[in-house]
């Protein structure tokens, strides 16, 4: 290139900002959502079947990305009425997290088996308050007995919101592992659960491998694997005795 044209390249760059875009801000910006409840209108609801689990249909219209309202839409949304908590129990002293295993209907087409490997969950009841819900379901399928203290919280998520309505609070429970029952769940519920713990490490495989497909327990422990050592020594620190 001649000497001149690079004179002129660099003069005409002299009046230009060389400061680059934040990229956490434009992040930040581009994960704000572009519209919120209001920009959906519900035309119709109804409720075509009720049993344990419920159907319901709507009828409605919502904004667009590129301008305008869809004409209004006829959906289907699986109904379970409440929402859920998920809790994975963790042993920070032996680096072991604790599993379940039991039968699920909707697995029955999964190539490796219906009963799938997954973290203590259950629904939140009438009323109840999700950490009272997550207290009762450690009990009640992994004989877990914790104090609200011993809960962390780490996300909600909705498993299937294309066609389900239901929302999973999840938290990992700071407990000691080193005693564990090999049954859990409750008769009158006909619940038939395996307890059993590995190593942290080992879930996290078994994540990656895919043997572990339940979605609230891939959360709890791809979670857990993010802030390992953080997490572990919380609750390390969290049961050391009082001075």
């Amino acid at each position: 290139m001649p000497q001149q044209a690079v004179s002129l390249k660099l003069i005409s760059l002299q009046g230009q900002s060389t400061k680059m875009p934040d990229k956490e801000n434009t992040a930040a910006e581009l994960l704000k959502p572009r519209f919120n409840i209001k920009d959906v209108t519900v035309e119709k609801q109804q409720r075509l079947f009720k049993k344990h689990f419920a159907l319901d249909e709507y009828v409605l219209s919502y904004k667009k990305f590129a301008g305008g309202t869809t004409p209004p839409l006829v959906r289907e949304l699986f109904e379970r009425d409440q929402d859920a908590v998920a809790i994975l129990p963790y042993d920070a002293k032996s680096d072991e997290v604790v599993l379940i295993e039991q039968f699920r209907p909707g697995a029955l087409k999964d190539p490796v088996s219906p009963w799938l490997i997954e973290i203590v969950a259950g629904l939140i009841d009438y009323g109840e308050h999700e950490i009272d819900a997550a207290l009762r379901e450690l009990n009640e399928e992994a004989h877990f007995n914790v104090t609200a203290d011993k809960l962390t919280f780490l996300t909600s998520v909705y498993p299937s919101p294309g066609g389900i309505s239901e929302r999973v609070s999840i938290y990992i429970a700071n407990v000691d592992a080193s005693h564990i029952d090999a049954l859990g769940g409750l008769d009158s519920e006909n619940e038939d659960i395996r307890i059993f713990k590995v190593p942290a490490a080992a879930a996290f495989a078994a994540c990656r491998s895919g043997r572990i497909c339940n979605c609230a327990a891939l959360v709890a422990l791809l979670n857990l694997q993010l802030a390992h050592q953080d997490i572990r020594n919380k609750f390390l620190a969290s049961r050391q005795p009082s001075a």
